[in-house]
């Protein structure tokens, strides 16, 4: 390895080493980002893969963390508003099924009322309280 680097210099001297270390440290070595693992690895992945590399990878990851965050902002605004809906509609349901219940009790009530007037009138009159002649004549009629 000496050797090569021995004779790197001799042939493009100090200044083509430098610049050829800062191209590799900065673009990384060409087709070396398709190795597994081989950027994970601390120093050596970042000559590798290169900086402008790692930095378009970290700029993709932190866009799709930013993508994932906002589709969960999203559907979870969704969500909120299909609850509030549903909340709206049973409250407008509730209301309807109290008016219902109100109006059942009247009509209960004036039933019961009802009964009660026919209940004091039958036992007024004697013949009203239990079939008789005159009401079976009324059903052969009709």
């Amino acid at each position: 390895m000496t050797v090569f680097f021995t004779w790197l210099l001799r042939t493009i001297g100090i200044g083509g080493v430098a610049f050829l270390g800062l191209y590799i440290y900065d673009w990384g070595i060409p087709g070396a980002s398709r190795i597994p693992y081989l950027s994970s690895i601390p120093i050596l992945g970042d000559l590798t893969t290169g900086r402008a590399h790692s930095y378009a990878a970290d700029q993709v990851r932190l866009a799709t963390s930013q993508m994932v965050t906002k589709f969960e902002r999203d559907a979870l605004a969704s969500q909120l508003a299909a609850e509030r809906r549903l909340h709206a509609e049973a409250n407008l349901a509730a209301a309807e099924a109290r008016t219902r219940a109100e109006a059942t009790q009247k009509a209960k009530e004036t039933a019961d009322a009802e009964v009660e007037r026919l209940k004091a009138e039958a036992a007024k009159d004697p013949e009203l309280s239990k079939p008789n002649a005159r009401d079976r004549l009324w059903l052969e009629q009709h």
